[in-house]
């Protein structure tokens, strides 16, 4: 009989504990004042996820009450938005090369898919949307090279005229060109340049630098500081370095263009927030300019970061 006041006693502690809703790992509540678009934006970084919650959650539309306990999706939606990202982004390298002239057929086909792993991940199927990006991305590589083989050859050459009249021809691909000065005649192939100073004859071909090879941002990174640390591997023989910084993969939609003799720049951006892609180039003491190095993706989140991203080169040596 001595323990049932204790007894008691516990009865009225649990009876007078408030209700609470219980979430599980990888749940939230909704809170009050907030739609599911609103929790999608906080918790996803994208309003359209909010589609995903309401699918994993088996809701045909509309949102919950405040309070509900709703289920979140794991990790597997990253890996599927990773390859959804990858696969758009080789869909706009083969639009870029030409496919939409010489490979319609196979380019429509990798729209459909990348259409289809889009409407997967909206319904909360991870496994679909990864499988449709995955041949998604398939058929856009074989679009570009489909492309690349069936669309004319043509030279990709600069030509410059400096302040004191000298001339230089930078062949970066395609086929050879015919540089004729004064007299003489040179064939400039792809990879090499020429230099023609004001009223002498063309000097003998050189060959172009290779492009630097990019280290920071890494591919894909997402920045969230004003400033940008660009950095690269040296080039040998090279006086200065140049960097395009543009709004496409092609380099045909350029924002900011710099050039430095360090194999880095810390660049100061004013530039609204969104997705970009950095180009390099070597440049010799002739002054001859090499081809670009391929399009590296990088994004800028400087208003709607939180916190500050710090990261090391791939070297493990520091920045």
């Amino acid at each position: 009989m001595r323990f049932g006041p204790v007894m008691l006693s516990g009865l009225l502690v649990l009876g007078a504990a408030p209700a609470r809703a219980q979430t599980a790992p990888g749940s939230t509540t909704l809170p009050a004042g907030q739609t599911l678009e609103d929790l999608a934006e906080r918790l996803l970084g994208d309003r359209e996820a909010a589609e995903e919650i309401r699918a994993l959650n088996r809701m045909d539309g509309g949102d919950p009450a405040p309070g509900t306990a709703l289920r979140l999706p794991g990790t597997e939606r990253q890996a599927a938005l990773s390859a959804w990202r990858v696969a758009s982004q080789a869909v706009q390298q083969a639009v870029d090369d030409g496919a939409e002239e010489f490979a319609r057929e196979r380019l429509d086909r990798a729209r459909e898919a990348l259409a289809a792993s889009r409407s997967a991940r909206l319904r909360a199927d991870y496994a679909a949307c990864q499988r449709q990006a995955d041949e998604a991305w398939a058929l856009a590589r074989q679009a570009r090279q489909e492309s690349l083989e069936r669309r004319p050859r043509k030279s990709l050459l600069a030509v410059s005229v400096d302040a004191a009249g000298t001339t230089r021809v930078e062949v970066h691909r395609g086929e050879e060109v015919k540089v004729t000065a004064g007299k003489k005649s040179l064939a400039v192939g792809p990879g090499q340049a020429v230099k023609i100073e004001a009223g002498k004859e063309p000097e003998p071909p050189r060959a172009l630098l290779p492009f630097p090879q990019p280290v920071l941002p890494p591919e894909g990174a997402v920045l969230v500081t004003p400033t940008v640390h660009f950095r690269w591997q040296p080039v040998e023989g090279a006086a200065r370095y140049v960097l395009l910084i543009a709004r496409d993969s092609a380099g045909l939609k350029p924002v900011r263009q710099l050039s430095c003799e360090a194999v880095f720049y810390l660049f100061p951006s004013t530039l609204p927030d969104g997705t970009y892609y950095f180009f390099l180039r070597s440049v010799d003491g002739q002054g001859m300019v090499g081809p670009a190095s391929p399009a590296r993706r990088f994004q800028l989140q400087v208003k709607s970061g939180e916190g500050v991203r710090v990261e090391s080169a791939p070297d493990g040596k520091g920045i």
